[in-house]
């Protein structure tokens, strides 16, 4: 009979939550910027929107290094 054995996450909860959020907010961002670059109506907004993400994005970047410092 074989026993499995569940691994412990290296990552809590609210480390992974600010991980995935930061992810996809850089993967909109891409995605924005190659919409904007494609041209077209809409363009102006995708890169207003880009730019919000990327602000989005920097916040988040901040909260990460504030829970990863206060996990050590």
């Amino acid at each position: 009979m074989q026993t499995m054995t569940r691994t412990q996450s290296p990552v809590d909860n609210a480390t992974y939550n600010l991980l995935q959020a930061l992810t996809s907010k850089l993967e909109a961002i891409e995605a924005y910027n190659k919409y904007a670059t494609d041209g077209g109506p809409g363009a102006e907004l995708f890169v207003q929107m880009a730019r919000e993400d990327a602000e989005h994005a920097k916040n988040l970047v901040n909260e990460l290094r504030k829970q990863l410092t206060s996990r050590s």
